[in-house]
């Protein structure tokens, strides 16, 4: 068995929390196998959020164009000076995307489009009653933590939990799963009492 197998298995699932995740370099990360990357993520996700929300005067966009005009003006004079020095170039790699990878990419994007604009048609036409109280319920939830919070905050707490979250998980496993297979037996327990009082009601 796979090292990346032998993690948790949240109420008797076939895979381990690792494959659920994709059992890649991100389920690495986010499950802090790769502790450096996933160390300097989190500290990443907490200083951008220190110097976008707590600091005034500074943006995304801002920051964004600031760090390339820097990296531009850099290389431009590199460039210059090894020419008149007779010294190689910066060495920056020649990224070319694939028609393939872009053709994938288009159709992935076009496939969610339509299942989108289909749960839409049916929604709008009343066809699918489940799929509006679930977008119902969601859109609610949405305007009751829009209430809460602002957008960037809630973008920052939900990286911030999906870098600490499944590694408590992973590592606790045991301990979650036999806390949640007592909630689930105590709702079971509170659901036959309540039939059986009502059953009673009605004799």
């Amino acid at each position: 068995m796979d090292a990346s197998d032998q993690g948790c298995r949240l109420l008797g699932a076939q895979r381990s929390l690792h494959g659920l995740l994709g059992g890649g370099a991100v389920a690495d990360v986010v499950l802090w196998r790769r502790k450096e990357v996933a160390g300097w993520s989190l500290a990443a996700v907490a200083a951008s959020w220190v110097l976008f929300y707590c600091l005034p005067g500074y943006t995304l966009l801002s920051f964004v164009s600031s760090v390339l005009m820097i990296v531009l003006a850099v290389l431009f004079v590199w460039a210059k000076a090894a020419r008149l020095l007779n010294r190689p170039p910066p060495p920056v790699p020649l990224i070319k995307i694939s028609e393939d990878s872009m053709s994938k990419a288009a159709a992935a994007v076009g496939s969610l489009l339509d299942k989108a604009l289909q749960g839409f048609g049916n929604i709008a036409h009343g066809k699918d009653s489940s799929l509006f109280y679930k977008m119902a319920s969601v859109l609610l939830l949405i305007s009751i933590v829009g209430c809460v919070t602002d957008l960037i905050t809630l973008v920052y707490a939900c990286l911030v939990l999906a870098l600490t979250i499944p590694a408590l998980v992973d590592k606790y496993g045991e301990n979650v799963t036999k806390f949640l297979n007592q909630v689930s037996t105590n709702i079971q327990a509170c659901g036959q009492a309540w039939k059986a009082y009502k059953s009673k009601i009605k004799n």
